[in-house]
């Protein structure tokens, strides 16, 4: 049934039984019920009641499986007491393998749902099978969410009136491979944060082969520091307001070199390979002298959750007897690991024992990581059919990511708007939001709570196009700071009065 069908059988029904959230029509939480009224391909394989929590309402709790070609994929399905008639499917982390915790969805009144993308995290060999890579790639999301919402209409008897996708990182990915692949599944999409797939492990595999090549060249947590304060003292004023905060990186002409020890190693400066180090980080990949993957902007480098946690780590790495350095121990830092994983069994369409981050050579192995990266990376640009098809999306990005490159969600954002014809037309369905200061989906000392699911809900629902979204800096539950997210390009701009600290004193202009 197409989208405007489907949403006048809902109004027929809201006409006739009243609003949803007082509707008591429902089949029994049992599994008999429940696959008897399950789409084909579908297995349901536990059904029960959980009772009430606190804000969280009583619901039906599915577990179920939705058949693809060579492999079942895993799912969970929440459908609680007061459903508001919507449906809302939660991205994961990492490389998958693990379902998403439905409760911030239930407390809302979603009927709410999450897939481990066809693979438990707990396999070490769901790698070397190419139903679950593809399945984890793209198609795992794709087959739990029409699995359940044909289960969430049938357990409540009446069709879903809305679905959403919300997701950062991995789930960031997710969100961008349905947009792209499947334009048909949600009516709106949040992708924060969106992994890149191989491209984003490259760029990592060129700085780690550069940063644990000697002692010399890697970066410790102290080192961070120094040059997270360098580039703060250097870019702060960009944006024409010194407030601690780098709002416009992309205008930050800061260079690593004025760090350099002049007179050897010392606290406060950086060794020559440090500083090397620190322009591969900046620098990202390049294949056959083409860009392959994009840099990190300067800025908010230190901190728990910056480049400690995620690029150089909080242990130190042990030298090995030929010079180079190993991360050793369970505190790897999270790129690190992330990037280890891909090169051992996702890089290549063929596994190959001797391939490695470590040997990576872009300008020759590119044609070898072709497939994969057709497979896990959400690199198309063109979102027609999502657009013609009524979607909405939603995309953001911490300015200070230390993750994932918020210079390539911009570049892919910019090549979008290109694909779809112009600035006018992306703005009927698409919006991006940069987030100053904020690190990976969270963290940092920008302005990183807010919540974009109502922008959302407004935007699919009443068509009430996104404007600025208020953003808030909260330090043991206290509220130090808000400012004005602005649809990009626009950023936020103080007005010239008033305190920094709150928002209704800076209004979103263009750049």
């Amino acid at each position: 049934m197409s989208r405007p069908a489907l949403l006048l059988a809902f109004v027929l029904a809201l006409l006739v039984s009243g609003p949803v959230a007082h509707i008591g029509a429902q089949i029994e939480c049992a599994v008999p019920v429940l696959q008897a009224k399950a789409p084909p391909g579908t297995t349901i394989t536990s059904a029960a009641i959980v009772p009430a929590d606190g804000p969280r309402p009583r619901y039906c709790r599915v577990d179920g499986q939705a058949a693809s070609p060579g492999n079942q994929v895993n799912f969970r399905l929440g459908l609680p007491d007061g459903w508001n008639g919507k449906f809302l499917f939660q991205g994961v982390g990492g490389l998958g393998g693990t379902i998403a915790n439905l409760d911030a969805s239930l407390v809302r009144g979603y009927a709410a749902a999450s897939t481990d993308t066809g693979h438990v995290a707990t396999d070490p060999d769901w790698g070397s099978n190419r139903a679950k890579e593809i399945d984890y790639g793209y198609r795992g999301t794709h087959v739990t969410a029409v699995a359940s919402k044909a289960l969430t209409a049938a357990f409540y008897t009446r069709p879903v009136q809305f679905a959403y996708f919300n997701g950062c990182s991995n789930g960031g990915r997710q969100a961008m491979m349905e947009v792209q692949r499947y334009p048909d599944d949600f009516d709106g999409v949040i992708g924060g944060h969106p992994a890149t797939g191989t491209p984003m492990q490259a760029g990592r595999a060129v700085v780690y082969q550069h940063m644990l090549a000697s002692a010399d060249n890697f970066l410790s947590p102290e080192k961070v520091e120094v040059l997270s304060k360098a580039t703060l003292a250097a870019c702060d004023g960009t944006d024409g307001l010194v407030d601690g905060l780098i709002t416009t990186p992309q205008a930050c002409r800061f260079n690593p070199d004025v760090l350099t020890c002049r007179g050897g190693d010392g606290p406060d400066c950086l060794t020559a390979g440090q500083v090397a180090t620190v322009k591969k980080v900046y620098g990202g990949a390049s294949a056959n002298g083409r860009p392959f993957a994009h840099g990190f902007p300067p800025g908010h480098e230190g901190g728990p959750t910056g480049w400690a946690q995620w690029i150089s780590g909080v242990a130190a790495p042990v030298t090995q007897p030929d010079g180079s350095l190993a991360y050793a121990g369970a505190r790897l830092p999270a790129g690190y690991g992330l990037m280890d994983s891909n090169f051992r069994f996702l890089a290549l369409e063929d596994d190959d024992p001797a391939f490695g981050w470590k040997v990576l050579n872009l300008d020759r192995d590119l044609p070898r990581l072709k497939t994969m990266t057709e497979i896990l990376s959400p690199l198309d640009p063109d979102l027609r059919p999502f657009s013609k098809s009524g979607g909405k999306l939603i995309m953001y990005h911490g300015w200070s990511d230390p993750g994932i490159s918020a210079a390539g969600t911009v570049a892919y954002y910019n090549q979008m708007v290109q694909a779809v014809g112009g600035q006018q037309d992306a703005d009927r369905f698409t919006r991006l939001y940069m987030v100053p200061g904020m690190h990976h989906c969270g963290g940092g000392p920008g302005p990183n709570t807010f919540d974009m699911l109502p922008v959302l809900e407004a935007w699919v629902e009443k068509g009430i196009a996104p404007a600025r979204v208020i953003a808030s800096r909260i330090t043991d539950g206290k509220v130090e700071r808000t400012r004005p997210l602005c649809p990009h390009p626009q950023v936020a701009r103080y007005l010239g009065t008033g305190s920094i600290d709150e928002a209704a004193n800076f209004r979103c202009e263009a750049r």
